[in-house]
């Protein structure tokens, strides 16, 4: 989890062979290469695996998407070897979802690869550089950032909380104003959650699922397939909270940005010396419980618990957007925020 790359990188061409001319779009100050798989230098056969799809819940970006109609680009941050992009550009495309895929990182992951191993194209290039993009056509994504539970990522968590330093995908957010962040969460490997402004929330997406690691979990692995579909259909406990969290933009955020200043506060009061309770999500989870005490649903901690009781999984992706009037709305701390049901 490097939060503070080497800066004066600039938007490269990475392993393409010289016969082909690739295609590039203008994304804010840098002309980026495309994972648009009709080019013929991009491999079909390299294709991450499609059990990624699920786990991933790549239906929700579709969705995202086809709600959000005027995004045209895909700015994938992070990409690595860029596999996983090239897996987003061939499931939207079987989707009708026609958006093109750029993989960027400030890597390059076929450094040492030999030539009989056809690579990806990639853009290496660290996310703070791609400044003054076009909110309303690109979309920047992060699918599973690396992040940590280190002394480092404490550390990092503390300071961000105090307001002394911002997680790169922040700074990303406050280089292309009004531009949307889509991360992915796990248990294992990805929570961006804990390091990007509470501020910055625009709405979650959950989903549950069944992992499988050891005999006995693949042995009951169907089983927990069907309870997780169970909870994740239609009228399900994880639906009705989606639910919920959809209307967040239009029907919470005031009321959720108005009681930032004050749950950090109590949060603060409880237990000083652990900079945990101050983290990001902390305060999104505290506010999430609050509005669920208003609603016919089960609780944001409840399911978590049933799921845990069903040995599944909460996975998690989450928008991001900078609010032009959050810091006005934070500058303005109420005493007894309300959780009402009246935006």
């Amino acid at each position: 989890m490097d939060n503070n790359p080497c800066g004066n990188y600039y938007a490269t061409y990475a392993n393409v062979p010289r016969r082909f001319k690739p295609e590039t779009v203008q994304i804010g100050n840098q002309k980026l290469i495309t994972l648009d798989t009709s080019q013929s230098y991009v491999d079909k056969a390299l294709e991450a695996k499609r059990s990624d799809v699920v786990s991933l819940n790549f239906s929700f970006l579709a969705d995202f998407l086809r709600k959000n109609n005027e995004i045209k680009y895909i700015v994938d941050i992070g990409c690595a070897d860029g596999k996983k992009s090239l897996l987003m550009q061939n499931y939207l495309k079987e989707q009708g979802v026609l958006i093109k895929v750029i993989p960027v990182d400030i890597a390059n992951a076929y450094d040492n690869v030999y030539n009989h191993n056809k690579p990806l194209p990639i853009n290496i290039i660290p996310a703070q550089e791609i400044a003054g993009a076009t909110p309303a056509t690109t979309l920047f994504t992060a699918i599973r950032p690396f992040t940590e539970e280190d002394r480092e990522a404490e550390q990092l968590i503390r300071e961000i909380a105090q307001g002394k330093t911002d997680y790169y995908l922040t700074t990303l957010l406050k280089n292309n104003p009004g531009c949307f962040v889509l991360a992915t969460e796990d248990p294992y490997l990805s929570s961006p959650q804990r390091y990007i402004s509470p501020e910055m929330v625009y709405t979650r997406h959950y989903h549950a699922f069944a992992n499988a690691f050891s005999p006995h979990d693949f042995e009951t692995l169907s089983d927990r397939q069907a309870k997780a579909a169970e909870i994740n259909a239609e009228n399900g406990d994880i639906y009705r909270l989606n639910q919920l969290l959809a209307k967040f933009p239009t029907r919470d955020r005031n009321i959720y940005l108005y009681s930032i200043p004050l749950i950090r506060e109590n949060l603060q009061k409880e237990l000083p010396e652990e900079p945990e309770q101050l983290r990001p999500d902390s305060i999104f989870n505290s506010f999430l419980e609050n509005i669920t005490c208003f609603e016919p649903i089960s609780s944001y901690l409840g399911i978590q618990r049933d799921l845990t009781k069903n040995n599944l999984e909460m996975r998690c992706w989450h928008v991001y957007r900078q609010d032009t009037n959050a810091s006005k709305v934070n500058s303005q701390a109420v005493k007894e925020p309300s959780f009402s049901n009246s935006s």
